[in-house]
C-alpha cells in the first residue's frame, strides 16, 4: 500500500514535469518560459555558490522564527477566547477587523513602527501564520462538549487542569489543522515580503526577474516549494505524534 501511494505521487510529479515539457515545445519561439534543462543548470550554479544557501538560510530562519511565535501567541489566545466570553467580547471583534488584512498590506505602516526591514518582514510572516493558528484553536476549543469540563470539574479538577487535560486534548486536532495551513501561509507571506526587504529567497526571484534570468526564477520558485513542503511535513509528522489515533483512522 504504502509503495502504490509512493508511485502516485511520483506520478503527480512526472505530469507537472511533463506538462512544463509540453508548454516550452509549443512555446519554443518564447525564451522567457525556461526549459527544464535551462533550470536544472541554473540550480546546479546556484547550488554551488555560497549567495544562495545564505539566502536559503535566511528566509527559513525567518519562516521558522515568526512561525514559533505565532504559535507561542496564537494557541493560548485562541485557548483563552474559546473559553471566556469576556475575553472574546475584549479582544474577538479587534481581531477580526484586522484579519482580512493582507500581511503585506502592513508594509507601509510597519516602516514607521518597526523601522528595520528584517523585522517588518518577521511581522509579515507572524501574521500570515496566527491568525490560521488562531481560528482554528478557538474553534477547537468550542467543538468540545461542555460536559466534559463539567464532569472533570465535578471530580475535582480545578479550571488549570480541566483546561489542559481535557480541553486542549480535545481541540488538538482542530490546532494540528490550523498549524498545518499556517506554514504554508508564512512561506507564501515570505516572498511578498522579501521582495520588499531586499533579501532572502522572495528577492532572489526578484532580482532574476528584473535581470532577465528566468531560469533562477523558476530555480527560486522550486526552491520555496520544496522548503514549503518539508516544512508542512514536519508539521504533519509533529502532529501525528500527538494525534496518533487520527494517522490510524486515515
Amino acid at each position: 500500500m504504502e509503495y502504490r501511494r509512493r508511485a502516485e505521487q511520483s506520478v503527480s510529479l512526472l505530469t507537472v514535469l511533463a506538462v512544463w515539457m509540453v508548454a516550452t515545445m509549443v512555446l519554443a519561439n518564447d525564451p522567457s518560459l525556461p526549459t527544464p534543462p535551462q533550470v536544472l543548470t541554473s540550480l546546479v550554479d546556484a547550488a554551488t555558490g555560497g549567495y544562495f544557501w545564505s539566502e536559503v538560510t535566511l528566509s527559513t530562519f525567518r519562516v521558522y522564527l515568526s512561525y514559533v511565535i505565532a504559535v507561542v501567541v496564537g494557541i493560548p489566545l485562541g485557548l483563552l477566547i474559546g473559553r471566556s466570553e469576556l475575553v472574546e467580547d475584549l479582544l474577538f471583534p479587534s481581531l477580526e477587523v484586522l484579519r482580512p488584512i493582507p500581511p503585506i498590506a502592513w508594509f507601509p505602516a510597519l516602516t514607521i513602527i518597526l523601522f528595520s526591514p528584517e523585522n517588518i518582514v518577521r511581522f509579515i510572516i507572524f501574521l500570515a501564520a496566527f491568525f490560521p493558528i488562531l481560528l482554528n484553536t478557538i474553534e477547537g476549543v468550542h467543538d468540545v462538549e461542555e460536559e466534559y469540563a463539567q464532569a472533570a470539574s465535578s471530580l475535582g479538577a480545578s479550571a488549570s487542569q480541566s483546561l489542559r487535560h481535557v480541553v486542549l486534548p480535545g481541540a488538538l486536532p482542530s490546532i494540528y489543522t490550523g498549524l498545518v495551513n499556517a506554514m504554508g501561509l508564512a512561506w507564501v507571506s515570505l516572498v511578498a515580503a522579501e521582495v520588499l526587504s531586499s533579501s532572502g529567497l522572495g528577492y532572489f526571484i526578484w532580482n532574476a526577474f528584473t535581470a532577465g534570468e528566468y531560469p533562477n526564477v523558476v530555480v527560486g520558485m522550486i526552491t520555496v516549494g520544496v522548503l514549503g513542503y518539508t516544512s508542512s511535513v514536519l508539521v504533519r509528522w509533529l502532529g501525528a505524534q500527538q494525534l496518533p489515533w487520527l494517522q490510524s483512522a486515515t
